[in-house]
């Protein structure tokens, strides 16, 4: 089991054996790199821990439990010092990204928990002989001989729209995640599963300029103590409002920062921005340009990286650039987690206005014809039209903001599952006896607007997609990824504020442009949106790419045809759309895993 995630810890190796509990870790070495060793015993009990993240501010709790005979310097030992004076609602004093395991010997129970948002992740299974099983990856499971995993074609129907499965389940219908902001106690066969933290409420009392003072004040303060290591600390710059924020920041704190960034030769390339903010603070900066790289040979390798289906093509660059980094770096911080707490993807304005009347026949076919016009005139009000006529569409067809946005960026419609997949899989699909974990609607006084939308991505698509990208190619490559937006301080003041403060159908992350506009230079002010995707049409023309489909998708002895119609693929197989690689990665992954 160790051995198969040597890769997110090969610093160092330990196990530790107490009475019918085995606790296995991978180290990688980033604070107090003489005496972190782990498994960690308790320096008042047997209890032991096994720890992966970093508990961020961890030197100023140490000083809330002097009753504690601390033995080493590291964050992993005040998780123990912690539990052993609070029990589980220590978790109420842990702030940070991890997943840990902590066997209480005295009662025979093991302790897990997860962090708030997912940055780390936790899996488990219960073994054929009644064994309880864990890791931070399920190839560790896997490798343990104790699992023969199934899979959960609920868990691949969601894939398959939304290129990610869901953060509450995996592949598998035997093997399960812990859900961000949960714990659970295993004793004696009994698993017991709770959350222990919910996302705040608005508070609409709050005044702009007020929440922009409390809003830098806390950002410097999450990058200061993310900026803390025992090893050098370095930052992903896109040129973004998000990287290019988190970089200005650390650079008042570090001289000479590391920076990288990356570039499609054939794409689009955010170099020149990053470029401006780098020189605007002297940070070592390089960029890597996806010039001769084999799209076909990275198809394979994230087959590896990713033990799920994963078809976010934007995993490819993030594994390239954590590979460039760990050359340099053990720890990066990233921008992650701003888009979604300050509204900065694009299909949220379009969203915006869904909490007001129902839309009309006369105002639909007037924005049609106006954005029609404006698309012809090339206008700048294009965008604009376009977006509100998307909204008119979305409230004639859906009845609130939630179902209209989960709509949102569905690649297979319901329709089209049915119609490719075999009857044997929409058998299973059908099966009423079906039980998993479901994801809890915590958004916590819905408010019916777009705040409501923020939360239900903290909820689903960061913890699902953005973040198991980032922590599997980053850890692939042994590199730490910090993410200072989503410290828990930072991101409940976020939360809480109203969308008023986020976004309107003019502007997004406002609160961040009127706290940080100063910091940046015009072309980042004035910029648009660009997220970090991947020219897939033109990477599926590629002689490798176009070898594996031969091979994967237009053979029908190919192993993802247990699953999906080989004639009702065949059309979907032959373009070079979204869609396309979707199958394609989901052909490769059942030929490894099937």
């Amino acid at each position: 089991m160790l051995t198969s995630i040597h890769h997110r810890g090969p610093d160092d190796e330990g196990i530790a054996l107490i009475g019918n509990c085995a606790l296995g870790h991978r180290r990688l070495s980033i604070v107090d790199l003489s005496t972190g060793k782990q498994p960690m015993k308790c320096a008042k009990c047997a209890n032991h821990i096994v720890f992966n993240g970093e508990i961020y501010g961890y030197k100023n709790i140490k000083t809330e439990v002097l009753e504690y005979p601390f033995k080493t310097q590291s964050d992993t030992e005040v998780i123990l010092a912690l539990y052993a004076r609070d029990n589980v609602a220590c978790l109420k004093k842990i702030p940070g990204m991890y997943a840990f395991a902590l066997w209480d010997e005295e009662n025979r129970t093991l302790f897990a928990a997860r962090d708030r948002f997912g940055e780390k992740p936790f899996f488990y299974a219960m073994g054929e002989s009644g064994e309880f099983i864990f890791a931070s990856e399920i190839k560790a499971i896997l490798a343990s001989g104790l699992v023969q995993p199934r899979i959960d074609y609920h868990s691949l129907a969601h894939y398959l729209q939304h290129l990610y499965v869901h953060p509450y389940q995996t592949i598998y219908e035997n093997i399960y995640t812990l859900p961000p902001a949960h714990y659970l106690k295993y004793r004696q066969g009994n698993l017991e599963i709770q959350r222990y933290w919910n996302l705040p409420t608005t508070d609409n009392s709050i005044t702009l300029d007020d929440a922009c003072s409390e809003f830098k004040r806390l950002f410097s303060c999450a990058i200061e103590k993310q900026l803390v290591a025992d090893v050098p600390v370095g930052a992903f710059l896109s040129g973004g409002l998000d990287s290019s924020t988190v970089v200005a920041v650390a650079s008042k704190y570090k001289k000479d920062l590391h920076t990288f960034s990356f570039g499609f030769e054939d794409g689009f390339n955010e170099g020149p921005y990053a470029m401006e903010i780098a020189n605007k603070y002297r940070t070592k900066h390089q960029e890597l340009t996806a010039k001769n790289v084999d799209i076909g040979e990275m198809l394979l390798k994230m087959n590896e990286v990713y033990d799920e289906p994963f078809a976010d093509s934007s995993n490819i660059p993030t594994y390239l650039l954590s590979k460039l980094a760990s050359q340099h770096m053990k720890v990066i911080l990233t921008g992650d987690g701003g888009d979604e707490l300050l509204g900065g993807y694009s299909w949220y304005k379009s969203l915006l206005g869904l909490d007001k009347a129902k839309g009309d026949h006369l105002r639909y076919f007037t924005l049609r014809i106006a954005a029609r016009i404006a698309a012809q005139l090339k206008l700048k009000q294009y965008q604009r039209l376009s977006m509100n006529l998307q909204c008119e569409v979305f409230k004639r067809k859906y009845d609130n903001i939630i179902t209209a946005h989960a709509a949102q960026n569905t690649y297979f419609s319901d329709d089209e599952l049915k119609r490719i997949f075999r009857p044997v899989s929409r058998e299973k699909l059908n099966d009423d006896n079906y039980d998993r974990i479901k994801c809890e609607q915590n958004i916590c006084s819905p408010e019916k607007n777009i705040n409501d939308v923020l939360k239900m991505d903290l909820l689903d698509y960061m913890p699902g997609d953005i973040l198991v990208k980032i922590d599997r190619a980053s850890m692939a490559n042994s590199l730490e990824l910090r993410a200072p937006f989503l410290d828990v301080d930072f991101a409940s003041f976020c939360i809480l504020l109203p969308h008023s403060m986020k976004l309107t159908k003019d502007e997004d992350k406002i609160v961040l442009r009127k706290a940080y506009q100063a910091e940046w230079t015009e072309a980042i002010r004035t910029r648009s949106k660009q997220g970090f995707g991947a020219p897939v049409g033109q990477w599926l023309k590629r002689s490798s790419v176009i070898k594996l489909r031969k091979e994967y998708l237009n053979n029908n002895k190919s192993k993802i045809f247990e699953a999906v119609d080989y004639n009702e693929t065949q059309k979907l197989a032959q373009e070079d759309n979204y869609k396309t690689w979707i199958l394609l990665v989901t052909a490769l992954w059942f030929d490894k895993n099937s």
